[in-house]
């Protein structure tokens, strides 16, 4: 009988891969385009492990996409209160 890997074990595998891969764009040096892609592939990454990173290895694709849901939100309301508060930490410094 060949028993499958939950959703967040497989999500796990596949977000370090495809960090090893991003990793393997960016050190080329023939290509600019490719160096690109392993950038935008290394973003996506990064920001996919913070949801799969804490996501139990246990995890069903309902549970799984809960906690995404979850962890991208957290990401976008720091990102939207880092470019709200930019204009007023610079007149603050000034």
């Amino acid at each position: 009988m060949k028993t499958q890997a939950a959703f967040g074990a497989r999500m796990q595998v596949i977000v370090i891969v495809s960090m090893i891969v991003s990793f393997a764009l960016i050190i080329q040096t023939a290509n600019m385009t490719l160096y690109w892609i392993g950038l935008l592939l290394l973003i996506v990454s990064a920001l996919s492990q913070m949801a799969f990173g804490n996501m139990p290895p246990t995890a069903d694709f309902k549970e799984g996409r809960k906690i995404m849901i979850i962890a991208y939100t957290i990401v976008a309301c720091v990102f939207g209160l880092g470019i709200l508060l930019a204009p007023v930490l610079i007149k603050i410094g000034r």
